[in-house]
């Protein structure tokens, strides 16, 4: 590149394409530089010459993931701006019906000598006789596809934040609705109670993805400052749904998806009945939607915690529900010793050559783990593997 710098040119593309993920692949770029080309917004990720073929592939995988995070969020943050211009179109011709519904009663009241715009008590009552508009919805709520959008764009950057967040919000959904018939919920509780389940874990994507990752691992593998930023997106996640009148319920719902019922949750410490009802249910929904072993021991384990972490009645609820649901199919991330023969690939494994080794789609066979576990001894693969669930 005779006619301009390396970085020169990553700026001009970042100008043009804000949402291109950039990557600086170079043998002499001092620290200084890098710092401040990291700083300035310049560049993703750093590889130096020469580089291992598998550094560049995890390089360019998560350049692509992080393009695609970005890409949800662009057009969510698109879909909830059309969604709020469409409800000040309608709040403003609202507000311009009830103008002409007032005015209309005070000239019905006009009487000799009494002015046209003279105060009257009817004037609420004159607009609510005032049909509403042919295909008009109120404030408060949200057409069904609109919902539908907005939480299939929440889902779909929950899956490329980490898969095991879609795949989770997924499963407590389809849980939730099964409670939602059975306990015969109220229309707007039961619409209250699957959009927690279905929003509860996006306070996470405002955390570091490498520090939720090792949390969902392993609580123990993350420090206590990052533990006190996770405890922190329950709070996260209400101010996020805060966009429209329909999530204020479900908002506080998600709030308390991690109160215990003795008191040693967070981020309240609620406890017992103080608890909302429906958060007892998601508490233990979301604990058994995160766990993939039989539903019968799963069952057994939740209930050695009764009184503890959860309600009774919301843990007997789950067992009733639980056979009562389809669960979706998804995916889900897990390290490649938890491998196991009949798990079905959701993603190609390839060695550092980048060779294809196993495709996706084919069930896992104790020979076939035998033979990456073999390989992974000479040449280390990636730790790292998605299987659908």
């Amino acid at each position: 590149m005779p006619d301009m710098p390396g970085l020169d040119l990553l700026a001009k593309v970042a100008e043009a394409n804000p949402l291109t993920t950039r990557l600086l692949l170079s043998s002499g770029m001092s620290l200084a530089s890098l710092i401040e080309a990291t700083r300035a917004g310049q560049i993703h990720r750093y590889v130096t010459k020469p580089w291992m073929r598998e550094d560049l592939r995890l390089a360019i995988t998560s350049a692509v993931d992080r393009y695609q995070l970005a890409a949800q969020h662009d057009l969510l943050a698109s879909e909830i701006a059309a969604l709020k211009q469409r409800d000040t179109a309608l709040v403003e011709q609202v507000k311009e019906l009830e103008a002409a519904a007032v005015a209309s009663a005070f000239l019905q009241r006009k009487g000799p000598g009494e002015s046209a715009f003279a105060p009257t008590s009817d004037a609420s009552a004159a607009f609510a006789a005032v049909p509403a508009p042919v295909g008009a919805t109120p404030t408060t709520k949200i057409g069904q596809a609109d919902l539908d959008l907005v939480l299939g764009g929440v889902n779909s950057m929950l899956y490329a934040f980490h898969p095991n967040l879609g795949n989770t919000a997924q499963r407590a959904v389809a849980i939730c609705q099964t409670l939602s018939d059975m306990l015969e919920l109220p229309q707007e509780k039961r619409q209250t109670l699957v959009l927690a389940a279905a929003l509860h874990d996006i306070g996470l994507v405002s955390i570091d993805r490498d520090i939720v990752r090792r949390w969902l691992r392993d609580v123990s593998k993350v420090t206590e400052e990052e533990l006190a930023l996770i405890k922190k997106h329950p709070q996260k996640a209400q101010e996020m749904v805060q966009f429209h009148p329909i999530f204020k319920d479900a908002g506080e719902i998600i709030r308390a998806h991690h109160e215990h019922w003795d008191g040693t949750g967070y981020p309240d410490a609620l406890k017992g009945e103080t608890i909302p009802w429906l958060a007892r249910l998601l508490v233990v929904v979301i604990y058994f939607c995160n766990k993939h072993t039989t539903s019968l021991q799963l069952i057994a384990e939740i209930e050695t915690h009764t009184e503890t972490l959860f309600d009774g009645a919301a843990i007997r609820a789950l067992a009733r529900a639980v056979p009562l649901t389809a669960m979706p199919q998804g995916e889900r991330e897990i390290l490649m010793i938890e491998l196991k023969a009949g798990m079905l690939l959701a993603r190609d494994i390839y060695n550092t050559n980048g060779h294809l080794l196993i495709p996706k789609g084919r069930p896992m066979t104790d020979a076939s783990i035998n033979k990456l576990m073999n390989i992974n001894r000479v040449t280390p693969l990636d730790p790292l593997v998605l299987v659908f669930c």
